[in-house]
């Protein structure tokens, strides 16, 4: 609706009133004073009606203006306006109200709103206008469910007021004006909100973690399962205290309790949400672990903090345990030198970890994502086929992919790796998403695989073509094996005696096969024995533990052993030949000397007493005497010595017996001799009787000893012999600077005789010589 426009009729009125001034200008000039008093007065009177006039219509005006625009905000506001009789009926409406009842405008004047709330409600809708009419003037609220026109139910507020028809107040009212709220998304969330914090409450209740609401850090309610944890039995003694009271004042981090718990409640303030894991002791002093979420609630209207707790000890626990399996398959990994990898079927991509990278050797570095046909592209030519069939084969029959083949390297290089891997499956399709494996690098396993083989092949040949055999020989004693070219000499052919106790095919091993069972290596050589055929060897053996046998290697040397006891017995003669040559000689020598001694300078010592007896007697001639007696005494042992007669006359026995008698008395000289009735053989009788000779005048030379106790005996074709002095000992090595023939003469004379010699001396503790030596066979 247009308002009217004022201005054509205010220029109007502006017209009138000029010419009416120009009519009283025009008066005749006669007029009287009172006259034209009057009608200016009357003048005057006209314009103030006009301007009232005026100033009515302009009020007028604005006020059609207002209804207007107040029409317009009624029928067109957002919320319903509604006026209602004393009976109920709808007298106005606005637009909204019409559409929240569902209904045309026309058609809803002089219907009873009542019609239109759902029947368990009217009763509440008639209380609602019951207290307006009764109330006139104030304000009335309610809430009903209702019902359009078309069944639809929705919520509406209602807020009303009855008042009278005029203004005058004391008037009964004759209608009530209503304002209709739509609240159905305010109710729906409202019932929502109440059935989400019965929920909560129920969850909080019933949840199996613990449930606790804090404000400002302060415990305000918690359920069962949280007092369980805390190990109180009633809430009382929880509500109201600090959080933190209840763990320790540190953590294992060092961090203090109360400023991870305010900076954790500051982030789930600012974010929302936060989580913190702590540590707390039992009584018991025993490590519990606790995860505890935080999250801002509304609860009554109460801005409260939720905490979720659950004690997560298993959890860590299985996490260590689950860190420390992860480190050791690490470590498993890095001590096999392993590698993961991962196919992925649908990108073909492969992943490597930075050990297979070093294997495979097909990225540059830092790079873990090539195409998979890289990997392809680098296994040998020969050895392609190979692995696509058995991919394949994995594939199909879900089985372990397990092959060793070669990678053929940008440089040339052949590279032997071994791959083990399983593929896995999507469980609603079936079709194989991935295969993840393991890769080593076994280039030098087959390298050492290779050297084995050729090694073994080696160990085939020498034992098909050599003197030698291999045994092996399990703890039961018997043969679990047995090659080699040697056992041809004994007739036998390869492995005819595995099963058999070797000790019983061959005594003679007894002894070491009992040593090599008990765990020790042994180096020895052994005559076997078999069908008349007698074969010497040259053994090794020790104990595999591992595989609880014994391995023996034997070489063949009965030729070598027929060559070498050759010539020994040559080299035995032929030293035996020197020695007798040089015994020989050296008597001849001491014989001619002895002779020369007892016939020359002997004869002329006896001339000269015999000169001297014929002089008259004088203390000079009786000095003489004495020192030429002496001198012919010294001339017989000499002779005596170099050529003792007795030797040869009597035998080894009693030359020693006339040698020990020989010995100043200073000397104590205890002679032990066994098993000589026997007579030995002129040079070795001799060289003894050299021996002890040399030996004993070593002690009176050098020894200063007080006692010496000589033996000598002959038992099982040997002359032991020895000499045992409490002298003063000496360095026991070979001195050059001995009298006579001195150490080293001894051991050549002994060495070429065949025999021993060993020696014991300390300074201040003697000296000990013990000897033996063969007596060889034949004189």
């Amino acid at each position: 609706m247009k308002a009217p426009d004022p201005h054509p009729v205010l220029h109007s009125l502006r017209q009138r009133a000029e010419r009416r001034r120009l009519v009283s200008e025009s008066l005749p000039p006669d007029a009287s004073p009172e006259v034209q008093r009057l009608v200016q007065e009357l003048q005057v009177h006209q314009i103030e009606l006009e301007m009232q006039n005026e100033e009515l219509l302009l009020a007028q005006t604005e006020a059609e203006a207002s209804r207007l625009q107040y029409v317009d905000l009624y029928d067109f506001a957002p919320v319903g306006y509604c006026t209602l009789a004393p009976t109920g009926t709808i007298s106005q409406l606005n637009l909204h109200t019409s559409h929240l009842l569902g209904q045309e405008r026309q058609r809803l004047r002089g219907r009873r709103l009542a019609l239109f709330v759902v029947p368990a409600e009217r009763d509440q809708f008639a209380e609602f206008m019951g207290r307006m009419w009764a109330s006139p003037g104030r304000r009335q609220s309610c809430e009903l469910t209702m019902r359009r026109a078309d069944e639809t139910t929705f919520f509406a507020q209602f807020e009303g007021v009855a008042a009278p028809e005029g203004a005058d107040e004391s008037l009964p009212p004759s209608s009530c004006r209503l304002v209709l709220l739509d609240v159905t998304a305010r109710r729906q969330a409202t019932e929502a909100l109440t059935t989400s914090e019965a929920r909560f409450r129920a969850t909080f209740e019933q949840a199996r973690d613990g449930m606790v609401l804090l404000k400002d850090q302060q415990v305000v309610d918690l359920n069962t399962a949280a007092l369980h944890l805390l190990g109180y039995p009633d809430k009382s003694q929880v509500l109201g205290r600090s959080l933190a009271e209840f763990w320790p004042e540190q953590q294992p981090n060092g961090r203090r309790s109360q400023e991870v718990l305010t900076q954790c409640l500051s982030t789930a303030q600012e974010r929302g949400w936060c989580r913190l894991e702590w540590l707390r002791y039992s009584p018991a002093g025993e490590e519990i672990w606790d995860e505890l979420s935080f999250n801002p609630v509304q609860i009554h209207g109460r801005a409260l903090l939720h905490m979720a707790w659950r004690d997560i000890t298993a959890r860590k626990q299985s996490e260590q345990r689950l860190s420390e399996s992860e480190s050791r398959l690490q470590l498993a990994l890095a001590g096999a030198g392993a590698g993961v990898w991962g196919w992925e079927l649908d990108s073909q991509l492969l992943y490597q970890d930075a050990r297979a990278q070093e294997i495979f050797e097909m990225a540059p570095e830092g790079t873990s994502v090539v195409s998979f046909g890289r990997l392809q592209q680098a296994i040998h030519p020969d050895d392609r086929a190979r692995v696509e069939n058995a991919l394949a084969q994995a594939r199909h029959t879900r089985e372990v992919f397990d092959l060793e083949h070669r990678l053929l390297l940008p440089d040339g290089r052949v590279h032997y790796v071994a791959n083990v891997g399983r593929f896995s499956y999507d469980d609603a399709s079936g079709q194989a998403l991935r295969l993840t494996g393991l890769v080593r690098d076994i280039t030098a396993r087959c390298a050492a695989e290779e050297e084995l083989h050729y090694k073994n092949r080696l160990l085939s040949n020498v034992l098909q073509n050599m003197p030698v055999l291999l045994a092996r020989i399990g703890p039961d004693g018997r043969y679990r094996e047995h090659v080699g070219q040697a056992l041809r000499r004994l007739g036998l052919a390869d492995n005819e005696l595995v099963g058999q106790v070797a000790t019983e095919v061959f005594p003679a091993v007894a002894p070491y096969l009992a040593r090599l069972l008990a765990g020790h290596s042994e180096n020895y050589q052994v005559s076997l024995l078999r069908k008349g055929q007698q074969v010497t060897m040259q053994c090794f053996g020790f104990y595999d533990a591992e595989r609880q046998e014994v391995v023996v290697f034997a070489l063949d040397i009965t030729d070598s052993e027929l060559f070498k006891e050759q010539a020994t017995r040559l080299q035995l003669r032929q030293q035996q030949e020197l020695l007798s040559a040089i015994l020989t000689t050296q008597e001849e020598e001491r014989r001619r000397i002895a002779e020369a001694l007892h016939n020359g300078v002997g004869q002329l010592l006896y001339g000269t007493r015999l000169h001297l007896d014929g002089l008259p007697p004088s203390e000079a001639v009786r000095a003489s005497k004495d020192l030429l007696n002496e001198a012919i005494r010294a001339t017989r042992t000499i002779s005596f010595e170099l050529t003792p007669s007795i030797l040869e006359d009597f035998g080894l026995a009693v030359a020693l017996q006339e040698l020990v008698g020989r010995i100043p008395s200073s000397l104590t000289v205890d002679l032990s001799l066994r098993g000589l009735e026997q007579p030995l053989p002129p040079l070795l009788a001799t060289a003894v009787y050299r021996i002890v000779q040399e030996l004993l005048n070593n002690v009176m030379k050098h020894a200063y000893a007080r006692e010496v106790v000589v033996q000598v005996a002959q038992e099982d074709g040997q002359v032991y012999f020895s000499v045992e002095d409490d002298g003063v000992g000496f360095d026991a090595e070979p001195s050059a600077s001995r009298a006579g023939i001195g150490l080293a003469g001894i051991r050549t004379r002994v060495g070429l005789l065949g025999g021993t010699l060993s020696s014991q001396s300390r300074p201040g503790q003697g000296t000990s010589f013990f000897l033996q030596v063969p007596v060889p066979t034949g004189g």
